[in-house]
């Protein structure tokens, strides 16, 4: 896995370089703005000569970085417009002394200008660019923007042009992965090592594709921190899946009890056995009320249905844990809360099965959440537990404000394995895997044609059937949620965003799989 960093660790490992090793942090921001310069022209934004480049610089180090860009995409024979929002004697040492290199260079460079701004009309002369660097804040930055800081990135965004940021976009606190305003960028460089606010939250819909660079000091600088958060890499996942064996048979490749579905969302009992038997699983049994007993067989007919109460039951309540309480025992992972409902006598059953089965390993999604808020989670045993909220429903589970939530997603996450020793999976468009040991793990899979009905149901019945599958329960889970989304991402190429079900979703895994391991 990919380790990431706070603001905190790669300041300190700057401060080494810098202050223990005596090496020349201006030499830093050269080394910074070379690397800078090689991978915008390596994406192919510098393709056409000339191309105009504005740069927004600010008055700290980032700004440095900015003004040492400029300098060289000019001598490269681009054109450079360089704006600036402080006065020079604001400006940081570093960044002062880079200000003066570019100046020293404009009457030689005609295809330099630069220029301090102090109104948002300013901009207008960025109209003519094709490209945008945001070189004002860096990863320092840890409030909302403000007055005309905070004018200028909204104008900016407006702007039809390719956008970079450098290090990290203005506005994002890159350890929470919030903000409010942000630039919005299309590439973002970010220096020494990868900065974990990037990656989620209002970090993944800001920064683009994300790329590291270089200030010339190594991996090896980083090697004494320790990282906490870490992002998914399509080799651990293959690694995760266990081959099948040649004289498997049906009850050891997977023993899967799925408790899912009601009178009013039959189709979750669909979803998720679908997604359950896709994922490899051997015996998908399926708990559904009478009421449901042709729409099953009708659309699932691989699945075995364990039918609770009469033909009139419509949902689970506390008196149908007795006849399923058999195949409980005799699974080895259940799911449970796709579609069952939120109906009182439902919440007593979710809470009667946890009291009395606090080692298995489960799954639990969507309604089941909701027998676990307002802290009632408090009351139970979760150590093999996982559990799949959204950002709404994990608000409610802890009975945090959802804004507050939002604005810390790591802090909150982490806190809740950390004292529950359960894993928890908090869906969204880059949705976080947190282990019971209190690390991040960021999923890379998956895209915004996720954002409909079903696709909960759907990782409920794959994390349910690697669970079954997989000892390690975190290596299940990481694996589950990565093909998931990758199974979305190869529908999003064939069909766009717009064009796919959780249906195709379900029917993409075992083609997602094949590609990943040619012995599956």
């Amino acid at each position: 896995m990919i380790p990431l960093f706070t603001n905190e660790q790669v300041r300190a490992v700057d401060s080494f370089a810098s202050e223990q090793l005596n090496f020349p942090s201006l030499l830093l921001m050269e080394n910074a703005a070379s690397s800078l310069l090689k991978i915008i022209s390596e994406k192919g934004f510098l393709n056409s000569v000339p191309t105009t480049v504005g740069i927004l610089c600010g008055k700290g180090n980032n700004g440095g970085d900015g003004f040492a860009l400029a300098r060289k995409i000019a001598f490269a024979g681009h054109k450079v417009i360089v704006l600036h929002l402080s006065d020079a004697n604001d400006f940081s040492p570093d960044t002062k002394k880079n200000f003066e290199l570019l100046l020293s260079s404009v009457p030689l460079y005609k295809n330099i200008s630069v220029k301090k701004i102090t109104k948002v009309q300013d901009l207008k002369i960025l109209h003519s660019c094709d490209i945008i660097v945001d070189a004002l804040l860096g990863s320092g930055a840890t409030g909302e923007l403000q007055g005309f800081l905070k004018d200028v990135i909204e104008k900016v965004n407006l702007f039809h042009c390719k956008k970079i940021a450098i290090d990290v976009p203005t506005g994002l606190n890159a350890d929470t992965g919030s903000g409010e305003t942000i630039f919005k960028s299309d590439l973002t460089i970010t220096l020494g090592e990868l900065k974990r606010g990037l990656f989620f939250g209002d970090g993944y819909a800001a920064s683009g594709v994300v790329e590291k660079g270089s200030i010339g000091l190594g991996d090896k600088f980083f090697a004494g921190q320790i990282a906490e958060d870490f992002l998914i890499e399509r080799k651990d996942v293959k690694s995760f899946i266990p081959l099948k064996e040649k004289n498997l048979h049906k009850y050891t490749a997977g023993k899967v009890f799925l408790i899912a579905g009601s009178k009013e969302y039959g189709g979750a009992a669909v979803l998720t056995s679908s997604a359950a038997f896709k994922s490899g699983a051997g015996a998908v049994i399926l708990a559904i009320p009478n009421s449901l007993q042709k729409i099953l067989l009708q659309k699932r007919p691989e699945v075995v249905n364990k039918f609770y109460g009469d033909r009139n039951t419509e949902y689970l309540s506390a008196a149908s844990y007795s006849s399923l309480k058999e195949k409980i025992l005799w699974a080895n992972a259940l799911a449970l809360g796709p579609g069952i409902g939120r109906h009182d006598e439902t919440m007593e059953f979710v809470r009667l099965l946890l009291k009395k089965h606090p080692d298995k390993k489960i799954s639990i999604d969507a309604d089941a959440l909701y027998a676990l808020s307002k802290k009632e989670y408090k009351n139970f045993q979760l150590k093999n537990a996982v559990l799949t909220p959204h950002l709404g429903e994990f608000a409610v589970l802890i009975d945090v404000e959802r804004g507050l939530v939002e604005k810390d997603l790591l802090f909150y996450g982490k806190e809740f394995v950390k004292e529950t020793k359960s894993i928890l999976v908090l869906k969204g468009p880059r949705t976080i895997i947190f282990t019971a040991e209190g690390k991040a793990v960021i999923n890379p899979t998956g895209n915004e044609g996720l954002a409909k009905f079903g696709s909960g149901d759907v990782l409920t019945g794959m994390i349910a059937s690697f669970l079954a599958q997989i000892k390690n329960v975190q290596r299940a889970v990481v694996s589950a949620v990565y093909f998931h989304g990758l199974a979305a991402d190869q529908l999003k190429k064939e069909k766009s965003a717009y064009g796919f079900t959780a249906s195709e979703v379900a029917n993409q895994i075992p083609f997602t799989l094949k590609e990943l391991n040619n012995a599956l």
